[in-house]
């Protein structure tokens, strides 16, 4: 087969990001991490080594995408049109995403809240409603990792504490090189709509590590099919948030929030009846929910219009390289593809 230029493009601009950016981010925070598990003695209470190494995981994640960044500025010069026209370096545009202003720190705390009881909660009430085996399965599964023995500490107050600072963590490590690097790095080389549906589609390809589980042989092979739409909805709202608002902060939050109500609700079901905790703890949620959508319909309807106007571009034809037909197909394609490719590499420093 004959690649036209266009599609030429469409390739060298995304196997360029792949081999140069992402691989080498994988690559440099699986080798750190694997200092790490050597450096962190087995001795430790595992509850206080589970909290060490997320911890650590968040901070090498956090240094090692802008390293990566400015190595590869230097190695390979790559302006966008935004940072030519502000002077902005790569390094600085990145932790520009981290920035909370007297001005905006408002805002962006509701964008949290808007994502948390908008996106997850609503997705969470409904997945563990119409599926009740995921909490089972997710105690268990999570429980097998040394790091998370904190589930099963008896004492609620610690288990939180614990729990608050595993999570944040954990959002920040997947929020960072999700939505930071392959969605918001990833717009500075091709097609902004083209970056958030690759961190999408890669953020959602992590259900495939349902098969890599021990315990899966037990549970529904549906399991992982539900979890790729869950992730994929919600790492494209994210996505296009982070691009829309070059905010961070509201990701980590709805993301970590979300997780600490869902792992307290994992914690409490262990002999209790889960219809009651779903009772308890999310349909009350879920009535926040609710009023929230009411107060803030006008500036939802403003965002989900603005998703729409993005994908209908993405869905046309490209004037600017004058693309045909053939040439959409192909880069809506390949864009999973690379997602695919994305999720492959992750599997360094997930496994």
């Amino acid at each position: 087969m004959i690649f036209n230029q266009v599609k030429r493009l469409i390739v060298k601009e995304r196997l360029r990001f792949f081999f140069y950016e992402t691989a080498f981010v994988f690559l440099l925070i699986f080798f750190i991490s694997t200092i790490e598990w050597i450096l962190l003695p087995f001795e430790l209470n595992p509850e206080i080594f589970g909290t060490i190494f997320y911890i650590m995981r968040a901070v090498v994640v956090f240094l090692a995408i802008p390293t990566t960044i400015v190595f590869m500025e230097k190695l390979i010069p790559n302006e966008s049109d935004l940072r030519r026209k502000l002077k902005i370096s790569a390094f600085k545009s990145h932790f520009m995403l981290y920035k909370i202003s007297k001005s905006n720190y408002k805002f962006q705390l509701l964008y949290g809240i808007l994502l948390l009881f908008l996106v997850f909660i609503p997705l969470n009430f409904f997945l563990y409603l119409l599926i009740p085996e995921m909490v089972t399965y997710q105690k268990i599964s999570e429980g097998l990792d040394l790091q998370n023995s904190y589930l099963f500490i008896d004492n609620f107050i610690i288990f939180l504490v614990l729990l608050i600072l595993i999570q944040i963590s954990i959002a920040i490590v997947e929020e960072t090189i999700y939505r930071g690097f392959i969605n918001k790095r990833g717009g500075e080389h091709f097609n902004r709509i083209s970056a958030a549906l690759i961190s999408a589609y890669s953020y959602g390809f992590l259900s495939l590590m349902y098969y890599f589980d021990p315990i899966a042989s037990y549970f529904s092979n549906i399991f992982p099919i539900i979890w790729f739409f869950a992730l994929f909805f919600i790492g494209l709202i994210l996505s296009l948030t982070t691009i829309r608002r070059k905010w961070l902060f509201p990701s980590i939050f709805a993301h970590s929030t979300s997780n600490i109500i869902m792992f307290s609700m994992i914690w409490c079901f262990n002999g209790t009846n889960y219809a009651d905790i779903l009772l308890y703890i999310y349909f009350p949620l879920l009535l926040i929910s609710i009023i929230l959508f009411i107060w803030q319909y006008k500036r939802i309807r403003e965002s989900v219009s603005i998703g729409l106007g993005m994908f209908k571009i993405y869905l046309k034809n490209d004037e600017k390289e004058d693309e045909q037909n053939s040439d959409k197909y192909f880069r809506i394609i390949f864009d999973i593809i690379i997602g695919f490719l994305v999720f492959l590499i992750g599997l360094l420093i997930t496994l």
